[in-house]
């Protein structure tokens, strides 16, 4: 049977997933199953898993453009895009609790944010979340020490960095290309390492333009 190249929207286990289509077909459906602003760009690489099947789960803001995945699990899960974001292809924002990414945000390709463990320590258990997962789709009941991630406004993250869960990354931050963030980083620094660490501040020159854009914007 001949399909639309690109993404398709499927059922799977009662749930709806978006899978790969034209980025015209992909923002339609997008709009079916989350809250996506209609000059919003859902690129034909992006792919949307809202397994909680409440449309406020995944917002996205004016403006923004998604070419990688953004997951909500299904016991719970909200991810929040602000205006004039980024999310870069392959890059992974998987959230079972909160995830808040403010205004102009651009995080680069092949970067993973989650405010999980995604599977439980426990062996038992983890085994038992598996086999859920194959046999009917991600339970709706189970713990995995969830905690919230703030991405501020204006922060850039590098290719190939994860951000791990309970971190806030202040505003203006830049974090460099292949960090692990594993703890709070403060606004208006260069962070980057594993675990990323503060390299310096940003110069005067580096931060006025950025503190201008967001007066005028915020007007």
């Amino acid at each position: 049977m001949a399909i639309e190249p690109g993404w398709i929207a499927k059922r799977v286990g009662g749930l709806t997933r978006l899978m790969q289509g034209n980025a015209k077909s992909n923002k339609r459906r997008a709009t079916d199953t989350c809250d996506i602003a209609r000059d919003a760009v859902i690129h034909s690489t992006a792919n949307l898993h809202n397994l909680r099947a409440v449309k406020s789960a995944i917002c996205v803001g004016s403006q923004s453009h998604v070419r990688g995945e953004l997951l909500v699990f299904g016991h719970g899960g909200d991810i929040t895009i602000g205006r004039y974001c980024y999310i870069g292809e392959q890059t992974r924002i998987w959230s079972a609790k909160t995830i808040t990414i403010g205004d102009r945000v651009l995080i680069s390709h092949l970067c993973t944010v989650m405010d999980s463990l995604t599977h439980p320590l426990n062996p038992d258990a983890r085994h038992a979340q598996f086999k859920a997962i194959i046999t009917g789709g991600h339970p709706r009941e189970i713990d995995l020490d969830e905690r919230s991630v703030i991405i501020e406004d204006d922060v850039l993250i590098g290719c190939h960095s994860v951000v791990l869960r309970g971190v806030k990354i202040g505003h203006g931050a830049v974090i460099g290309a292949g960090s692990v963030v594993t703890g709070d980083i403060p606004p208006l620094v260069v962070a980057a390492g594993n675990p990323a660490r503060v390299i310096r501040p940003l110069t005067e020159s580096e931060r006025a333009p950025m503190m201008e854009t967001r007066a005028k914007l915020d007007r």
